[in-house]
């Protein structure tokens, strides 16, 4: 008898092995274990803690194992919303008190966007553990969709902390650790605003 060793064999036809689907590239499997959510635990501390499985979900993107385990959307959706409101905020205070004509600039635009948050996250070493299928991970880190997946789990991590700590946490958790730092995502969106 013939066996594959990446294929098996059932009713409805051939599929991959599960424990092939479950595993990256980078040879992580999907698995609440302290490797994979180590990077993750340590960034958001006891402070800002959330549970394993939900730190999971914030680390699997939805092309991962198609879809059949549970991944960020929602959770990133609410951490846009949330950061984007919160970026504003900060945006029309953080210049003289209250000035709304800064919200408009390309800085308050760069401030909460994809690329701030994507390179935030590789320059922290947050998205050394992701899950997600990339088609080719041989190309460059916005070429292979990378960035946009860090970027999303970056949404779903300040999402997931107001999901589990309320607004006020959230607030903060921006404000404390992302905001702060050489590697702010506000240092970030002006040294790629420089770029440009």
């Amino acid at each position: 008898m013939f066996q594959r060793s990446v294929y098996v064999q059932s009713r409805l036809g051939i599929r991959k092995d599960p424990a092939q689907v479950l595993a990256v590239h980078s040879g992580h499997k999907y698995e609440p274990s302290e490797q994979n959510l180590l990077h993750l635990k340590t960034f958001l501390l006891e402070k800002y803690a959330i549970p394993d499985d939900m730190a999971l979900q914030v680390l699997t993107h939805k092309s991962f194992a198609h879809g059949m385990k549970p991944y960020n959307e929602k959770l990133s959706v609410m951490g846009s919303k949330l950061a984007n409101l919160f970026l504003g905020k900060y945006n029309a205070t953080a210049v003289g008190g209250k000035n709304l004509d800064v919200l408009g600039t390309p800085m308050a635009k760069e401030l909460g966007g994809r690329m701030a948050l994507g390179v935030f996250a590789k320059k922290t070493a947050l998205n050394l553990v992701m899950f997600w299928k990339s088609y080719n991970h041989l190309l460059s880190f916005e070429e292979s969709g990378e960035l946009k997946v860090s970027a999303q789990m970056m949404y779903a991590m300040v999402g997931a902390v107001a999901f589990v700590h309320g607004k006020r946490a959230a607030e903060a958790f921006l404000r404390e650790k992302l905001l702060q730092g050489s590697n702010s995502i506000e240092a970030i969106a002006a040294e790629f605003l420089e770029l440009q």
